[in-house]
């Protein structure tokens, strides 16, 4: 029997920006930040993710992007909350 998918706990559309997502997506981690998904401890599952620079640099080999990239909503994370 092949394994079971894991459970989708962070989707991502990525023709959206990071602050247009669903579930909020942050540069940074901070304890007063909530987090957008509880999963349990040892439970197998699947995270969606931008890159680090929230989708501003294209896959279409174009160096415009690198050179008028905006780098200060970069770093885009994530948050995750582990229960038992």
């Amino acid at each position: 029997m092949a394994p079971t998918t894991p459970r989708l706990v962070i989707p991502i559309d990525l023709k959206k920006k990071p602050w247009e997502q669903n579930q909020p997506l942050h540069n940074r981690w901070h304890p007063q930040i909530p987090p957008v998904a509880d999963v349990k401890v040892g439970e197998v599952f699947r995270v969606e993710m931008v890159d680090w620079t929230g989708g501003a640099v294209k896959d279409d080999d174009c160096a415009i992007d690198i050179k008028f990239i905006d780098l200060s909503p970069v770093s885009i994370i994530s948050i995750l909350h582990a229960v038992k």
